[in-house]
């Protein structure tokens, strides 16, 4: 497996995710609070929010993983390869 490239991916891929869920659920916060609009709306606005935050973070985390594995098959890493 090439680790570099999947690292890379996935860090890619769950930072614009973070940065898409947080503004989507800020979205929806002004939403609920501000002109009026249906519940649905701003309810499916936070719900797809808070869906595309947790995907980025388990983005992030199988990016730190790999990055692991990286470092480690390269011999960087403080724990040696068993």
């Amino acid at each position: 497996m090439d680790y570099k490239k999947k690292w890379w991916k996935h860090s890619v891929v769950g930072v614009t995710l973070i940065g898409l869920g947080v503004n989507f659920v800020a979205e929806a916060t002004l939403l609920k609070g501000g002109a009026e609009v249906h519940i649905a709306v701003w309810f499916w606005v936070g719900l797809i929010g808070i869906a595309s935050l947790n995907a980025g973070v388990a983005f992030m985390c199988d990016a730190v993983k790999n990055r692991i594995y990286l470092e480690m098959e390269e011999g960087d890493a403080p724990v040696p390869r068993s």
